[in-house]
């Protein structure tokens, strides 16, 4: 399933947009046949897709080593470092599925992760620095989900993640930006800072979203898919 992508992930790893894609499969004929999905979801063998980008001159070959710089942050808030080695990550273009990131670990940092992870909350991921993305963080649980011996010897780790908790690392820290979207809409009164997903960041001061004044709101991280879909739907309504 990891060696699968749609068109938006064929487009991340060209550094181009969705359209584009759809524009090369239109017209050269012998870009890759969809091997599963829908018509309207097609996904695509990723080694058949990078083989057709190299072809093609979309992408190029790296000339150096291609490394994942990843923080995991315990439940007592401690972080620990890691790396992964020619990482492959894949993120879901739908909140209700997982991100998935793979790659060649140390015997040490995979025990340590593993251990990171375990247990009733586990870790989340404070930032990740990987190849053609921005800085991520996840304000939910992280998990292992293989741990693959090769023959000579090197170990790949793959972790998972909650895909709708995904959010973009600020860049001058390891958090992400954490509001909300209150089921009552902001007033004229509000002071609160607005996102252009709909949601505010609530300051004590405020009257409608202060702490004493302050509705039930749903929480999600800043800069991610939750706020894609979230500006999404507030544009439909705002053009109702």
């Amino acid at each position: 399933m990891w060696e699968r992508v749609l068109l938006a992930g064929v487009a991340r790893m060209a550094g181009v947009t969705r359209a584009a894609v759809v524009n090369w499969r239109r017209r050269h004929g012998d870009f890759p046949e969809p091997v599963a999905g829908t018509d309207v979801r097609p996904q695509f063998d990723r080694p058949q897709v990078v083989a057709w980008l190299l072809a093609h001159d979309k992408i190029g070959i790296p000339t150096g080593p291609t490394v994942a710089p990843l923080v995991l942050a315990g439940t007592g808030g401690a972080t620990r470092r890691f790396r992964l080695d020619d990482p492959h990550l894949v993120l879901a273009d739908d909140p209700a599925w997982e991100d998935v990131l793979s790659g060649w670990s140390t015997d040490t940092d995979a025990d340590t992760v593993a251990e990171l992870v375990a247990g009733e909350f586990g870790a989340s991921l404070r930032r990740l620095t990987a190849p053609g993305t921005n800085p991520l963080a996840v304000m939910g649980e992280v998990r292992v989900i293989d741990r693959f011996r090769s023959g000579s010897g090197g170990l790949r780790l793959t972790l998972a993640w909650p895909a709708g908790l995904r959010g973009a690392a600020s860049a001058g820290s390891v958090g992400v930006v954490r509001h909300a979207v209150a089921y009552v809409g902001p007033g004229e009164a509000c002071a609160c800072k607005r996102h252009d997903c709909g949601g505010v960041v609530p300051v004590n001061w405020c009257r409608e979203h202060g702490t004493e004044a302050s509705p039930v709101m749903e929480w999600h991280p800043g800069g991610g898919i939750r706020c894609t879909l979230l500006a999404g739907r507030s544009a439909v309504t705002a053009g109702r």
